[in-house]
């Protein structure tokens, strides 16, 4: 009797069309899978060229803020000018305007 009812519905399903409808959504989903998973390789290709470009702009931030705080001290600059160097400030005599 089961059988009688499983060969009906089975039939049905062929004739029906419902059948091929679900090998087509079955085959679409596979389709979809394969998109998603080549698209997520993708990203991840994308994020690790990313992520090396940021370590990168760290290391060059931190030579940066170290070349800035070697030649960003002015008072050190005016020390270094007046002791080593004999500079000064000129004279008001010898001061040209340039317009």
């Amino acid at each position: 009797m089961f059988f009688a009812w499983y060969d009906d519905q089975e039939t049905a399903l062929v004739r029906g069309g419902l059948l091929p409808l679900l090998v087509l959504l079955v085959f679409v989903s596979a389709i979809g899978v394969v998109y998603l998973k080549h698209r997520e390789v993708q990203l991840y290709i994308t994020l690790q060229g990313i992520q090396k470009r940021y370590a990168q702009s760290l290391e060059e931030q931190g030579r940066l803020r170290l070349e800035e705080a070697a030649w960003g001290n002015l008072a050190r600059t005016e020390d270094h000018a007046r002791e080593q160097l004999k500079m000064g400030y000129p004279q008001s005599d010898q001061r040209v305007l340039v317009r």
